[in-house]
């Protein structure tokens, strides 16, 4: 016999509830893990008013500006083509 009990279904309203909390988790993550690389004097890009900023503890440089890409609908699925992805990398070896 076993000995594990079988959990009970999760309601509609459960998976909701705990699905609506997803957001302030993750902003709370980002926030965290901001706040960790700049204590360790590390920098970070964020982009601020348009502009691809790197932040450190000591002074935040402006890159370069960043376009708006526009609207986005839920579950749209991008391409990144492979030269963005080089550009971004030199970026953040920065």
């Amino acid at each position: 016999m076993s000995r594990k009990k079988e959990k009970p279904q999760k309601t509609e309203a459960q998976i909701v509830a705990q699905e609506s909390m997803i957001p302030s988790i993750a902003a709370k993550a980002f926030r965290d893990a901001f706040n960790v690389a700049l204590s360790k004097g590390e920098s970070v890009l964020v982009v601020r008013a348009g502009q691809l900023v790197k932040v450190s503890s000591t002074e935040s440089v402006v890159l370069r500006s960043v376009e708006t890409y526009g609207t986005i609908k839920s579950g749209t699925r991008l391409k990144v083509k492979k030269n963005l992805n080089r550009e971004f990398a030199s970026l953040v070896q920065v």
